[in-house]
């Protein structure tokens, strides 16, 4: 478990520079800061035969949290250098031999903007696996998040056959069982059936379940409301500082109907996710375990009960996140109408939209 942005590239660095025949990197953005030129001055060092870097076309519209095309990008001599830093980068790590490609294209006036690759991993020599929560750039490396290195074969080497899927333009939809542990490649309303094998772990609760995600929302929490024995505990740790506050807001307006606590993260803002089920089980990986991520995103996820994980996970993030949050006075309910409104109308749209585009088959 490397908590952090620091902890995970000093590691990183470890693992690249030992690399031997491949390094796959995949991130939903990528930008032309600190954060990006630190991620390919470790690329560089590389003396593998193959590196990769997979980038989400969502970098080449959102900078910074900010879109390209806006007034922040006439107003803002920085901004205008990072993006056209973010562009300069990518062609000077490809004239250095680094092969660069994006995915999930915008399309016409941006109308597949939703539909996102939104995994973030590293796959080292089909051997080393990186799943986690963190994008390369300045913004996303301040955020308190962390990444999970598993040395499987295994499990290295189907992310490894699902990068390789992706840089050809494929999303796959797939659980895959390993011992005490399954890896989840997911895409979008195309996996509504995995998902529900995935939620299937909630749903089996017997005692406790912590969700820690800033952007927590439906169908999750209308699963847990409906589906979860309302003798176990529910906690949700989210931050009190969100750079989404409209999430933040819906689950306040969540709290009238009483089935979840919600502790609110003291120490800036958070974009790790994770679910620890009966402090036996853990849920990780890249989905924010909300509706957009539900319905158009790729997500990479893995469930497992390995002890060692589980342990490691309570005492380096839940424990300590857990310890620096307070919870929320369900009086504060107040006022967030229309915030919750909004992010529910969205949802309906958002589902609305899926359903049409895909046409899934009746056993799904």
């Amino acid at each position: 478990m490397l908590v952090d942005s620091g902890n995970f590239m000093q590691k990183l660095e470890e693992e690249v520079v030992k690399a031997k025949q491949s390094v796959f990197i995949q991130a939903m953005s990528f930008e032309g800061d600190e954060a990006g030129r630190s991620l390919l001055d470790v690329l560089l060092k590389s003396k593998a035969k193959d590196i990769r870097l997979c980038v989400d076309s969502y970098s080449k519209l959102v900078i910074n949290d900010q879109f390209i095309y806006s007034l922040r990008y006439l107003k803002s001599a920085k901004f205008r250098v990072t993006v056209r830093n973010t562009k300069q980068f990518i062609e000077d790590a490809k004239s250095k031999g680094i092969k660069i490609k994006y995915t999930n294209p915008l399309g016409f006036l941006f109308l597949k903007y939703p539909r996102r690759n939104h995994k973030k991993m590293v796959v080292i020599d089909e051997e080393k696996l990186f799943i986690g929560g963190i994008n390369f750039s300045n913004h996303n490396f301040a955020w308190h998040d962390f990444m999970l290195l598993l040395e499987s074969k295994e499990l290295a080497e189907q992310s490894h056959n699902d990068f390789l899927k992706t840089w050809k333009g494929k999303n796959q939809s797939v659980k895959l069982d390993f011992r005490n542990s399954e890896l989840y490649f997911l895409d979008g309303y195309k996996s509504k059936y995995i998902y529900d094998e995935l939620f299937s772990h909630i749903g089996n609760a017997q005692k406790s379940i912590s969700i820690l995600s800033p952007y927590v929302s439906n169908p999750l929490l209308s699963f847990i409301k409906t589906h979860v024995n309302k003798d176990v505990e529910v906690k949700i740790i989210s931050p009190a500082e969100n750079n989404k506050n409209i999430f933040k807001h819906f689950l306040v307006r969540e709290l009238k109907h009483d089935y979840f606590k919600l502790m609110e993260y003291q120490k800036g803002m958070s974009h790790l996710k994770a679910i620890l089920i009966d402090d036996e089980k853990i849920i990780i990986g890249s989905s924010n375990f909300d509706f957009v991520s539900y319905y158009f995103e790729q997500e990479i996820v893995l469930v497992t009960k390995e002890l060692k994980a589980v342990e490691e996970f309570k005492n380096k993030i839940f424990k300590p996140d857990l310890s620096h949050s307070i919870e929320t006075n369900t009086k504060s309910s107040e006022g967030s109408v229309y915030f919750s409104f909004i992010l529910q109308l969205a949802e309906k749209i958002l589902a609305s939209i899926a359903k049409m585009v895909f046409k899934l088959p009746k056993n799904s």
